[in-house]
């Protein structure tokens, strides 16, 4: 939205819809992660926090579905240059499904339905979930710049990984804000330290693969501060880094607090890992803003067919 009123001729439309890219990265990739959470942290949960675990999911499988649908009505608006009764246009639904854009849709919406097999009480409950987790997260490389930019197979496998990590940081912070309020903060601590060592790995992982993809798409350090995908880009890095330092935060004084037993030290921690969610949104809208705009193209692009 930010960036569309920067350019020349700015459309509303257009900036309606990286409002709603943003709310459905955030639903779907938060739903994702919710269910690789649970795949890591089921045996630690109590039975409250594992039906609070399912309701938080229940919500992002229908607003990443209704978001979804709203972001392809908005597609039809700005494809047939009519406005609001473009949503109408029968005729440009067809083509917007079968273009990446529909592709994209479609395996979203696969995997988003398999996410609620996590509701199911068997041994290929979690399983199938955590594919259907898989299947959202890759539908985000079957649009966008993984499908214009070279080497795309190396783009593709980063953005999957960084993806994946995202979603499962992102899925996990209201769930351990939950845990961080047990009566019995002994295991309270031990259940968060556990997570954090997966946790950690997945940071890292997170870190290294969305830089790589990140070089590969702008190419030159000039244009981090010569275009608009560079500035957004920069953005994105400042609101993780906040996250980065919430999450050493965490562990370095809150999670050692909650662990001796001190009091209010589950709230302060509870309250300090929700205010982590809400900077995570923020890192959702940059991405959606990022993905409104192109960095420069300094040979890469991959031809039009």
């Amino acid at each position: 939205m930010i960036l569309e009123y920067l350019q020349p001729e700015p459309s509303p439309w257009d900036a309606l819809t990286v409002v709603v890219r943003a709310g459905y990265y955030a639903a779907t990739l938060t739903g994702a992660g919710l269910v690789l959470f649970l795949a890591l942290m089921r045996e630690r949960l109590s039975a409250a926090e594992h039906r609070s675990t399912l309701d938080l999911l229940r919500i992002a499988v229908i607003a990443g579905i209704a978001l979804s649908l709203l972001a392809l009505a908005l597609r039809a608006v700005v494809l047939s240059t009519e406005g609001l009764p473009g949503v109408a246009r029968w005729d440009l639904y067809p083509t917007i499904l079968a273009s990446r854009i529909g592709d994209a849709f479609w395996l979203r919406g696969a995997g988003l339905l398999l996410l609620l097999a996590a509701f199911a009480r068997a041994n290929w409950a979690l399983p199938m979930a955590a594919i259907g987790a898989f299947m959202v997260v890759a539908s985000y490389v079957m649009m966008g710049h993984t499908t214009l930019y070279r080497p795309r197979q190396e783009l593709v496998a980063l953005v999957l990984v960084h993806l994946l990590a995202v979603s499962f940081w992102a899925g996990s912070l209201l769930p351990l804000a939950r845990i961080a309020q047990r009566e019995d903060a002994a295991s309270a601590a031990s259940a968060i330290e556990a997570w954090s060592r997966v946790a950690l790995r997945a940071v890292i992982v997170l870190a290294a693969a969305g830089l790589l993809a990140a070089w590969f798409l702008v190419g030159r350090f000039d244009l981090l501060v010569t275009s608009w995908y560079g500035w957004g880009l920069l953005a994105k890095v400042g609101v993780v880094s906040l996250m980065f330092a919430l999450a050493v935060r965490h562990k370095a004084s809150l999670v050692p607090a909650v662990a001796a037993g001190l009091p209010g030290s589950g709230t302060r921690l509870a309250r300090s890992i929700r205010i982590e969610f809400v900077i995570a949104l923020l890192v959702f809208y940059a991405a959606a803003e990022m993905v409104s705009v192109h960095p420069l193209d300094y040979g890469h692009r991959i031809p039009a067919k």
